[in-house]
């Protein structure tokens, strides 16, 4: 759990970290302060799972500052000294409201009824996903697909897309048909498990190549492939039967 707590009263804070360390020792507070300006900035960037919050503060009180986060990202329990604040907090999609002094029974009773609705919402939303999942592989959407990791995120490849994969340390040089480089932060090693049901081939520890775009097999020189972006790829010495193998096959096919 991480917590973040806002209140323009510093015995109030520390009174809330003192409670909720007791009874729950697994928390993380990632930001406790009594300058609402001040906690703009920092629950932009440590993003807390819940966030207790008090209303009435200099500056700007507490619903203004949730005002500044519609995406919604944390949970909020208010903590206030005034009643006549309730239906507006529950308005602003508060899941509790706690009047000072806060009590510590109902802090805890508060705490574990986030959790537990929280709980039962990561298990709906990880249901729905796997109904997703199965939707997707079953309609083709997913069918051919990879994702990989990129700098930004993640990218869909479709796996027929893909000439070849060269090993570059601890990362990956990915390269498309439409000659594109990608580096993955996935060693080689991890992408020969990824690309095995789709019959991609390892012909030496640095390359694992799609076999759809070999274009040539020297025998000389060691043995190397040219795929068909002109690429010229060594073959190791244990590949070079399969190399052969799969040119003759190939052949007699066609």
């Amino acid at each position: 759990m991480r917590i973040a707590i806002i209140d323009d009263e510093v015995h109030c804070v520390e009174g809330l970290v003192l409670h909720l360390k007791k009874m729950f020792p697994e928390i993380q507070v990632v930001f406790k302060g009594t300058q609402p300006e001040e906690a703009l900035v920092s629950l932009a960037d440590t993003r807390p799972d819940l966030l207790f919050l008090d209303v009435e503060m200099p500056g700007i009180n507490g619903f203004e500052l949730l005002d500044q986060f519609p995406d919604g990202s944390f949970d909020v329990i208010f903590t206030t000294a005034y009643s006549q604040y309730a239906a507006q907090a529950f308005k602003a999609k508060a899941v509790n409201y706690l009047l000072k002094p806060i009590d510590e029974m109902e802090l805890q009773s508060a705490v574990l009824q986030w959790k537990k609705e929280r709980e039962m919402k990561n298990s709906l939303s990880s249901d729905r996903m796997k109904e997703l999942l199965t939707h997707m592989k079953r309609e083709g959407i997913l069918k051919n697909k990879i994702a990989v990791p990129v700098s930004e995120g993640f990218e869909f490849i479709e796996t027929n897309e893909i000439l070849y994969c060269q090993s570059q340390n601890n990362y990956t040089l990915l390269f498309t048909a439409d000659k594109r480089k990608l580096v993955l932060s996935k060693t080689l090693k991890e992408f020969e498990k990824l690309l095995d049901k789709y019959f991609f081939i390892r012909i030496h520890k640095s390359f694992l190549i799609n076999p759809n775009y070999m274009k040539k097999y020297y025998r000389n020189d060691g043995g190397y492939l040219v795929m068909q972006d002109g690429k010229s790829i060594p073959v190791s010495k244990s590949k070079k039967e399969l190399i052969t193998s799969l040119f003759d096959a190939i052949t007699n096919t066609a």
